[in-house]
């Protein structure tokens, strides 16, 4: 009985170790560059979900947002986060059959007094939802539920592109 609970234990602290040997990270988590102890998000719609799900991600991941740009090391400046929802096909009697939502944001980051530390880049992410016009709830259901997703999704990349700054 202890030789097989032995046994488990180091068949756990092996597969932990080959996962962080690989390079394997939890969703959501990163090793931001250290200018980002004190970070200051200028971005069009702070408080809003996208905003407020980037900042608790930030602070999950060790910085502190701070609420002025004069407290911050660095400046995460969002200058477009933006859906943008069109036709991706059409039935044989020319009826929308899918919708594509797209997520596009655009960021740039600054170090104290204003040094940039990247230049500025976008993100874009999209995904394809049938509609039927028969059942337009359900179907703008659908949409509100991609919303949600795409900023989880654009949180996680954002956070992913940030910590390839500090390798650069």
């Amino acid at each position: 009985m202890l030789v097989k609970q032995q046994e488990s234990i180091l068949a756990v602290v092996l597969v932990c170790l080959l996962l962080s040997g690989c390079g394997f990270q939890l969703r959501g988590s990163a090793d931001l560059p250290a200018e980002m102890a004190r970070t200051y998000l200028d971005m069009p719609d702070r408080y809003g979900e996208f905003g407020r799900s980037l900042e608790r991600s930030l602070e999950s991941n060790g910085v502190d947002v701070v609420n002025s740009p004069e407290a911050a090391t660095a400046v995460l400046q969002i200058s477009q986060a933006q859906f943008v929802r069109e036709a991706a096909s059409f039935s044989g009697t020319a009826l929308i059959s899918e919708f594509r939502l797209t997520f596009r944001v655009r960021f740039r980051l600054f170090g104290e007094l204003g040094s940039p530390l990247s230049s500025t880049r976008e993100v874009v992410i999209f995904r394809d939802y049938s509609f039927n016009s028969q059942e337009i709830l359900a179907s703008q259901r659908e949409e509100e539920f991609l919303r949600g997703d795409l900023r989880a999704s654009m949180v996680n990349e954002l956070l992913q592109r940030l910590e390839q700054l500090d390798s650069q």
